[in-house]
């Protein structure tokens, strides 16, 4: 009877071993920080912008307004960077960047070459509204800062590679009312920095672009920038 007692006794301490064996299996099979079946991130998948958008390099009698606003949609993909308070986020978003302002579109002719270069001049009639506007994609690629506390303290610095799918001049005047697509020598390449900072879902943010709004047929000199709110859900 003792040898059948002992017999369970084993049999129970061995199968206790390996169920711990394939709890700790399952336990690190699920790790927040196992790549091969890493789970994103849920706190900073969306973020959602609200900006101050100009240009810096715009000719001195160019002056804009309270109607510079733009917005920016993102949707991005969080990497921690093993078990640290790092990650890396890559993902997709959308920027509209909008510069009001009394800014008039003047095309000339080169009469050498043939080519039409554009000019910025500002408008002699008076206006209600004037602006431009760009619509981009943009894929950023960020290195993120949080703490492990209660409340979450967060940073991030990064790039961002976009392309202006489409632009726009606006005019509300004393001509009436014109919207023309496609202003021409806009350079439709953007790439810069952006840089966040705040707590748990919000943030101040500003964005600088190195990519000049033209061409070298139009004006030299001008980048686009932006700093704003941006609120991240999740």
């Amino acid at each position: 009877m003792k040898k059948i007692i002992y017999s369970f006794y084993f049999m129970a301490i061995c199968l206790f071993a390996q169920a711990q064996k394939d709890s700790s299996k399952l336990k690190k099979a699920v790790s927040e920080f196992d790549v091969k079946n890493y789970k994103a991130d849920p706190r900073d998948r969306l973020i959602l912008e609200v900006n101050y958008t100009n240009w810096k390099g715009a000719p001195k009698n160019i002056t804009t307004d309270w109607k510079c606003i733009g917005f920016g949609f993102y949707t991005l993909f969080d990497k921690p960077i093993k078990n640290s308070n790092f990650s890396f986020g890559y993902g997709l978003g959308f920027y509209f960047h909008n510069y009001s302002s009394n800014a008039n579109f003047i095309y000339q002719l080169d009469s050498t070459n043939h080519h039409t270069t554009t000019v910025i001049q500002p408008k002699t009639i008076p206006y209600t509204a004037n602006k431009y506007n760009e619509r981009s994609v943009e894929i950023p690629l960020e290195l993120r800062f949080r703490t492990k506390t209660p409340t979450i303290f967060k940073m991030m610095l990064g790039v961002k590679v976009g392309y202006v799918m489409s632009n726009f001049k606006k005019s509300d005047d004393a001509d009436g009312r014109i919207r023309v697509y496609n202003i021409k020598n806009v350079n439709p390449w953007r790439y810069g920095i952006v840089f966040r900072i705040g707590i748990e879902q919000v943030s101040l943010t500003a964005s600088y672009y190195f990519s000049e709004v033209f061409t070298t047929r139009g004006p030299n000199g001008i980048n686009p920038f932006s700093v704003g709110i941006a609120i991240i859900p999740y």
